[in-house]
């Protein structure tokens, strides 16, 4: 389905493919139940985190077969936002989740409940 000009998508998507702002969404999901699993109450710093999505893109994408893994990571991070200071990793998780669900992460079908739960889905 093509992407009409009136469709909302959040900033940094408009350029994607549906394709991409899928394999974006998940990696955000990804990461999101990397920050929920490894050292939850550890702090977040945003290069750990930008290293973190970008290895996720680049896992999705490579599943996938999707190219484009820089206008992905940019999208995804656009959708993140700025990493907090003084925020723990579990709390962090939230609006990384929230920011795949935006770009169209489905939860419901989420293996992995655990993690939406952990984020208070």
């Amino acid at each position: 389905m093509e992407q009409k000009s009136t469709d909302l998508r959040p900033d940094g998507a408009q350029s994607l493919t549906e394709e991409q702002q899928s394999t974006a969404a998940e990696a955000l999901a990804r990461a999101a139940a990397t920050l929920v699993v490894d050292d939850p109450d550890g702090p977040v710093f945003a290069l750990d985190f930008a290293a973190l999505l970008g290895a996720k893109v680049y896992t999705v994408a490579a599943q996938r077969g999707v190219r484009g893994g820089v206008e992905m990571l940019r999208a995804a991070t656009g959708a993140v936002g700025e990493v907090p200071d003084d925020v723990s990793r579990v709390e962090f998780a939230v609006p990384v989740a929230k920011a795949a669900q935006a770009l169209g992460y489905d939860w419901s079908k989420d293996d992995n409940r655990r993690v939406a739960e952990a984020v208070g889905r």
